[in-house]
């Protein structure tokens, strides 16, 4: 169970700033990002306010930025809520979430927020551990009894209005989740053979009860609330709407936009700016989508700007498998092309012949090939390199973190970068893409 410290403040309201300051210490916390997530709307558009936690070597951290709502926010496997002006204290360990320590105005609400449970593990199952049997109704029940408890307390905290109101619709969700959960869980117990029809089925006696349960879900306040995003396609899951369950449900206009813009932003965060999305950017923003969502396209454009081709490339710092530090702009003079990968991308490894047959076929151009792991087991990155001969002062690492200006979301990535160190494109082809060779041809030919 969380540790609560209260610290009364005689602080003028009208006097607290908008900042956030928080303290204390990160515990297990191995190699893990230690970032404080924001988990706001505009966080699932790339554009959330995180924050980069610097620790000393006992862990220990302090952190301070600007706020202007309240909102939801991940530190590790622990949620918070914060709000402009607090002064936090806290003593999170990356195993164990409950276990954290707070000190602090707002402590008895994160002590309350270490015990959510967590959607992907099943909420209430615990991935799996607490489904006891095939029963559903005894899952249900396991459900109800496990919300009246969380329910409780909610009830006990002096906290907004919006906070109570967002935390009890997130007890609906988690009683839901549970249930909804169960099929996935069930089989992984050989209690049955899982499909997307089984679920329908198993869960087609509650019908009743689930949709009394999700009544009036679908408010576009509800959207604050990161898990609320995250179960929209579930509620709305027409495999479960064909048996009559959530068939009363339906996005509303805001929600439709978001499911838009969700698209719009994976796609130009995959392929970058490209022709096709220049159009789609303008139609979109041609429609009457809301003006929250056309202030983030626009700002989101903008953070891709530095992108373009014929922009410098930003320098970031290699380290190659021997422990020595190379700067990516040491390269300059030649044209560079970058494999982004690691060890446990699939995709990534496929195209390393590809790579490799573009290093040798292209061996007396003035072309570096420079690939980058971003393993953070480093032990596993060393290991494969020798299981496969790699030549360790031509092999490098770095921490993801250090790619942000490169807006590297998922891997693999390539880039090219011309002898002059400027931008030809951060999203280039693959090696076994033929465009890659003739973007290479095009110019090694063009080079005085």
């Amino acid at each position: 169970m969380a540790l609560i410290f209260l610290a009364i403040s005689c602080q003028n309201s009208e006097n607290i700033d908008s900042r956030v300051r928080l303290s204390g210490k990160l515990v297990n916390w191995g190699n893990a990002s230690k970032i404080l997530n924001d988990r706001s709307l505009a966080s699932d558009f790339g554009l959330g306010n995180d924050q980069l936690i610097h620790t000393n070597e006992e862990g220990q951290f302090s952190l301070s930025f600007e706020l202007n709502e309240p909102g939801y926010f991940s530190l590790g496997r622990n949620k918070l809520y914060l709000s402009p002006g607090d002064e936090l204290y806290l003593e999170v360990d990356y195993r164990d979430p409950e276990a954290a320590v707070f000190n602090g105005a707002s402590a008895t609400l994160q002590a309350y927020l270490s015990g959510v449970p967590f959607p992907k593990s099943g909420s209430y199952l615990e991935g799996g551990r607490n489904l006891q049997s095939a029963n559903v109704s005894e899952t249900w029940a396991l459900a109800k009894a496990k919300t009246e408890e969380r329910r409780k307390a909610l009830q006990e905290l002096e906290a907004t209005e919006e906070f109570m109101e967002l935390e009890s619709m997130r007890l609906t969700l988690d009683q839901l989740n549970t249930i909804l959960s169960m099929p996935i869980y069930g089989s992984f117990k050989d209690f049955w053979e899982y499909s997307e029809k089984k679920k329908a089925e198993l869960l087609v006696p509650l019908k009743d009860e689930i949709n009394s349960l999700a009544a009036g879900l679908m408010q576009d306040k509800y959207m604050k609330h990161p898990n609320f995003r995250d179960m929209l396609l579930e509620l709305v899951d027409p495999a479960l709407q064909q048996v009559g369950i959530f068939a009363e449900l339906t996005f509303t206009p805001y929600m439709i936009e978001y499911d838009k813009m969700g698209a719009w932003s994976t796609q130009l965060e995959l392929a970058g700016l490209t022709e096709e999305m220049e159009q789609e950017t303008n139609q979109l923003l041609a429609s009457n989508i809301a003006e929250d969502y056309k202030a983030m396209i626009q700002t989101k454009l903008q953070s891709y700007e530095a992108l373009n081709p014929g922009k410098p490339a930003f320098d970031v710092v290699l380290t190659n498998a021997l422990g020595e530090q190379v700067n990516l702009s040491s390269f300059k003079g030649e044209l560079i092309y970058v494999d982004l990968w690691a060890t446990w991308c699939g995709p990534c490894i496929a195209e390393f012949p590809a790579f490799e047959e573009l290093k040798n076929d292209y061996a007396n151009d003035p072309i570096a090939f420079v690939p980058v792991s971003i393993d953070t087991d480093l032990e596993a990155w060393q290991q494969y390199l020798e299981k496969h001969q790699l030549e360790k002062d031509k092999e490098y690492a770095i921490n993801r973190l250090d790619l942000a200006d490169y807006k590297v979301i998922t891997i693999p990535r390539y880039l090219l970068l011309d002898s002059s160190f400027q931008i030809i494109s951060v999203f280039a082809p693959k090696p076994s893409d033929p465009q890659t060779r003739l973007l290479l041809d095009s110019y090694l030919k063009a080079k005085p």
